[in-house]
């Protein structure tokens, strides 16, 4: 338990609150339709914002280059699953093809 409040244990913490508030964020953005409803326009870019707070923290206890990676790249999987699973819009081969390589882009910048 107390890794998990280590300096890289809360970033990491850091992290995910920033890909959960940008996911949720770009989700209600695209209710808003294009910001028409406004309220949950206005929401939506709130959360977007607190994305990169959290983003912030979390880099300063983990390298950029790993931290914006892994944001980009988690915000951009579980953006597109949304997508699919509540908008009805469907991922292509190549687009699982594209996913796989962000997510081995990710896995060789934390290897390095």
């Amino acid at each position: 338990m107390s890794a998990l409040f280590s300096p890289q244990g809360l970033a990491v913490l850091w992290l995910l609150l920033a890909v959960v508030l940008e996911v949720l964020g770009t989700a209600l953005l695209k209710l808003s339709d294009g910001l028409k409803r406004r309220l949950i326009g206005g929401f939506g870019v709130i959360l977007v914002i607190g994305a990169f707070g959290a983003l912030a923290q979390a880099i300063r206890g983990m390298d950029l280059s790993v931290a914006y990676a892994a944001w980009g790249g988690a915000g951009l999987v579980v953006t597109a699953v949304v997508g699919a699973l509540a908008f009805g819009q469907a991922i292509r081969p190549a687009g699982w093809l594209g996913i796989a390589l962000v997510v081995a882009g990710v896995a060789a910048l934390k290897l390095a």
